[in-house]
């Protein structure tokens, strides 16, 4: 079990034994079965090395940020809610993941919900939080294990499939959608965008001064956000957490330096995404020919960030900006500090954006991100309610998906 759930912590893997199967199944020679296998690899490798960057880089932010402007809060963190409770729900989560991902297939096969969910690592953070709200509720582990597993194959299923609508106005493709635990945000924030947005006028192509033209540059434009948001914050905060942080180096080199790292991240992410998908659709169509017939892959939501690089730093800094408003509103409410997670921001508020400047343009794309702004403070509340009882302290689940997911349960389940 211990083997299994390895495996599917790494995607890459995942990623390249779906295409070998793939690519097996369309009868391709054993040269471009090899050829394709590695490409896929290496590019989801690449994807997660370029996370890996960003990721490295949002923590020292925000560590500078938390310390300029004196936040102390719980911090969601699917990673460390799986590491605290891996001892007492790790066998069980296991095994909802793989009768989930049977019932996923089953179900792309027989109905139209035609989505298989190759983001993996994602699904095994939602079966963690299935597996613990059952077992809260004093199931057994069989109960758990199947009904939890059925649930979470139908949400593997169904949610890339409802997100499938919205994912072809921005990729202008049906081949693949997105499976993420961001769900939930994308599918507000886009019908949200539809409704109140305009979508004449395309974040992408806002007319920007001659003067400041290279602001049309994703990467200058990534590389300046960032440099002022570093700055800022290091400006605010003491010396000893600032020396601490930058290792004694200068303030101004070290923002210049994790600004350039950033936008070197975010590059390496775009060439991972598209070796990854240059090489994973067509593959999957021998996959989906042995186990289900028809099914499209769905795969992470960072295959969007190649095609509105600006809006998705739009929609990073406003769930961000919500993020940061909420730190104040959710006190004065009786409820805890949840300090944004900028990873999450990152991500999930760059996808609402992409997906709502579709729908309904600039306008769109930023109430959609603050939409994801708002679930990313607020779900995370629910979810220290639900597993209070658990005994985890500072940290709790992130992501609204996984959230809903187990809220769900618990308010079907808690009657029995």
């Amino acid at each position: 079990m211990d083997i299994f759930i390895e495996i599917i912590k790494k995607p890459a893997i995942i990623i390249a034994l779906v295409t070998l199967v793939g690519l097996i199944a369309m009868k391709n020679k054993p040269s471009k079965v090899i050829t394709g296998t590695i490409i896929s690899f290496v590019g989801f490798s690449m994807i997660k090395l370029g996370s890996s960057i960003l990721a490295t880089v949002l923590t020292a932010f925000s560590k500078l940020f938390d310390s300029a402007f004196k936040l102390q809060g719980v911090v969601p963190s699917n990673e460390a809610m799986m590491a605290m409770t891996m001892k007492d729900f790790g066998s069980v989560a296991s095994l909802i993941l793989i009768v989930g991902l049977v019932t996923n297939i089953l179900v792309a096969r027989f109905t139209r919900f035609k989505a298989v969910y190759l983001s993996l690592h994602l699904a095994l953070f939602t079966s963690f939080a299935i597996a613990a709200v059952f077992k809260m509720m004093g199931f057994s582990t069989v109960i758990a294990i199947i009904v939890g597993g059925i649930g979470l194959g139908l949400y593997m299923a169904i949610s890339p499939s409802l997100l499938g609508h919205y994912t072809k106005d921005v990729v202008n493709s049906e081949d693949y959608t997105i499976a993420h635990s961001g769900t939930l945000a994308y599918l507000l924030g886009s019908v949200t965008a539809k409704k109140f947005g305009n979508k004449s006028h395309d974040a992408e192509e806002v007319q920007v001064s001659d003067k400041v033209m290279f602001l049309k540059d994703p990467i200058v434009a990534t590389t300046l956000t960032m440099f002022i948001l570093f700055a800022v914050a290091a400006l605010f905060t003491d010396a000893t957490t600032l020396n601490k942080v930058t290792l004694n180096e200068n303030a101004f080199i070290f923002s210049l330096e994790q600004a350039a790292t950033f936008a070197a991240g975010l590059y390496i992410v775009k060439a991972g995404i598209k070796m990854f998908v240059d090489e994973i659709v067509p593959a999957f169509k021998g996959f989906a020919k042995i186990f289900a017939p028809g099914a499209i892959p769905g795969v992470d939501v960072l295959v969007l960030f190649d095609k509105s690089p600006n809006t998705a730093l739009i929609g990073f800094l406003t769930s961000f900006a919500v993020g940061v408003v909420m730190i104040v509103v959710l006190p004065l409410l009786g409820m805890p500090v949840i300090v944004p997670g900028l990873m999450a921001c990152f991500i999930t508020g760059g996808a609402s954006a992409i997906l709502g400047n579709a729908e309904g343009g600039i306008r769109g794309a930023i109430i959609a991100s603050a939409i994801d702004g708002l679930l990313l403070a607020l779900m995370p509340v629910i979810s220290i309610a639900l597993f209070a009882k658990l005994g985890v302290h500072g940290t709790t689940f992130a992501d609204p998906d996984m959230i809903g997911m187990a809220g769900l349960f618990w308010l079907i389940f808690h009657w029995f």
